[in-house]
């Protein structure tokens, strides 16, 4: 019986403690107070724009052969690939291959039998190539420990297409 008293006792001054840490137990809750609303800024309108001076309305986008409704395909790339052998009117391929500069050529033991080539750029920007990378206008087809070649194709107007190797060298250390 004592137990009883005491698990009972117990339970009486939890459910008072609970009642005194919480008054809000039981009670309707009033609805939270919100900030009051601050009232936008008065704009002064602007001045009417003379007739001669109106502007017109801009034009929509013409609509994409990709979606009926004119939007750009989002799974389209923004930057095509030129197709080999077609370079862009008035472009001189292998003037993009001479602006190159051969900077380094590697080998890692891991994969001795891919060398790799690092080129830089006119804009200063780096590149790395392997055999087989289509870059600059030309394919890379051999890298070699102090030179790396490039095949173009070229094609003139009513003429056969035409390969041609171009060729660049690391320059000569200085004091050799």
């Amino acid at each position: 019986m004592r137990a009883t008293l005491t698990v009972s006792s117990l339970l009486a001054v939890a459910l008072l403690a609970l009642g005194a840490l919480a008054p809000e137990v039981g009670r309707a809750q009033s609805q939270p107070k919100f900030p009051t609303p601050i009232p936008a800024p008065k704009t002064i309108p602007a001045p009417a724009a003379a007739p001669s001076e109106a502007v017109s309305a801009p034009t929509p986008p013409a609509p994409s052969a990709n979606t009926p409704t004119g939007a750009r395909d989002p799974f389209e790339p923004l930057v095509q690939k030129a197709q080999p052998g077609q370079a862009q009117p008035g472009q001189d391929r292998t003037q993009e291959l001479a602006n190159l500069r051969l900077v380094a050529v590697m080998w890692y033991t891991t994969s001795p039998d891919q060398p790799m080539a690092m080129v830089e750029a006119p804009d200063g920007l780096g590149y790395y190539l392997r055999i087989n990378d289509e870059r600059f206008g030309g394919k890379v087809v051999a890298i070699e420990k102090d030179r790396i070649r490039f095949s173009v194709r070229e094609q003139q107007p009513n003429q056969p297409v035409r390969l041609r190797t171009v060729e660049l060298r690391l320059p000569k250390p200085e004091g050799s």
